[in-house]
């Protein structure tokens, strides 16, 4: 074997080895967790299968079944996000979920928090450093409670290494690449949501990004994805899991007016006017007007409170 030969030829080295890997163990054993390296059965697939795979794992929490992690999508956006960013965020974790799926992303502030709060229960956290260094310490909290309600922690960093600053970008090639598909939920026209998008690009994954109508810079990024053709444009969670589906706009809607405003309504969540105002361009009166519309087509109904769904 090549490790006894090595070790005849330099065993103080050899030495040295072993006792690092005994005190890795030993600390990975303090902190209730486990390493799992590339040739092991349990290590995730998808991730294995990327060019620059991580040799090893250390993982904390309970790690999904093999087939588990083709239904995972990797949720990713701004620290700086807004509510309405924050919102979906958490929207599409929960959805994603409930459906069966598992939620992946970075623990970072903002969009990834939202993510993983909305995807308790089945969420992996993939950090930028050592198990026993949460990055950023706001989410320490957070990281137990993935933990404890069944969910999954994950670096490729060593018990002991404190972040820096090339280990975010390390990080995220990781996200996507435990996920056939990567949503970026809000960005702005630079950051780490853009790396992840081009990792996911890079790892032949699918791209989807929220694309808002009548919003500020803080969304630049999103446009870019959309308008470069890099990423599959959605309107919102809703109108994601369509296109996820295969599933078109009514083909009355094509190439009308009335073809924003149905995708910003929900099957589920009715929206007030004032909802719907905040998300699209259109005045007061020209949005009942759109409504109106919808609804003598049979694609929208008015429900309590001056609420609207979409049929």
């Amino acid at each position: 074997m090549a490790w006894e030969a090595w070790a005849r030829q330099d065993p103080l080295a050899a030495s040295d080895v072993e006792a690092t890997a005994r005190d890795r163990l030993a600390q990975l054993e303090g902190l209730h967790a486990y390493a799992v390296t590339l040739d092991d059965p349990r290590y995730p697939a998808l991730l294995r299968h990327i060019h620059d795979a991580p040799p090893v794992l250390y993982v904390r929490g309970a790690l999904p079944e093999a087939c588990a992690w083709r239904r995972a999508l990797a949720v990713v956006g701004t620290r700086s996000c807004t509510p309405q960013g924050a919102a979906w965020a958490r929207e599409v974790g929960s959805d994603w979920v409930a459906a069966g799926g598992r939620v992946v992303s970075g623990l970072a502030r903002g969009v990834d928090a939202a993510a993983h709060r909305g995807g308790l229960g089945a969420t992996v956290a993939v950090l930028p450093c050592g198990l026993d260094a949460i990055h950023p310490r706001m989410h320490a909290d957070l990281a137990e409670a993935i933990v404890a309600e069944g969910g999954l922690l994950v670096t490729e960093q060593p018990p002991g290494a404190q972040v820096e600053r090339w280990m975010f970008a390390a990080r995220n090639r990781i996200v996507t690449g435990l996920c056939p598909a990567t949503v970026v939920v809000q960005s702005p026209a630079q950051g780490g949501s853009l790396i992840s998008a081009q990792c996911a690009l890079d790892q032949d994954r699918e791209v989807y990004t929220f694309s808002p109508v009548g919003v500020d810079a803080s969304w630049s990024g999103n446009r870019s994805l959309a308008t470069s053709g890099s990423a599959v444009c959605v309107h919102n969670p809703t109108h994601l899991w369509e296109v996820m589906a295969g599933l078109s706009p009514p083909a009355e809607l094509e190439h009308s007016v009335e073809l924003d405003v149905w995708n910003a309504l929900d099957a589920r969540t009715a929206r007030t006017p004032h909802d719907l105002q905040e998300r699209l361009a259109f005045s007061q009166r020209d949005l009942e007007g759109h409504l109106l519309t919808l609804e003598r087509q049979g694609l929208a109904r008015r429900t309590w409170g001056a609420r609207w769904l979409r049929r």
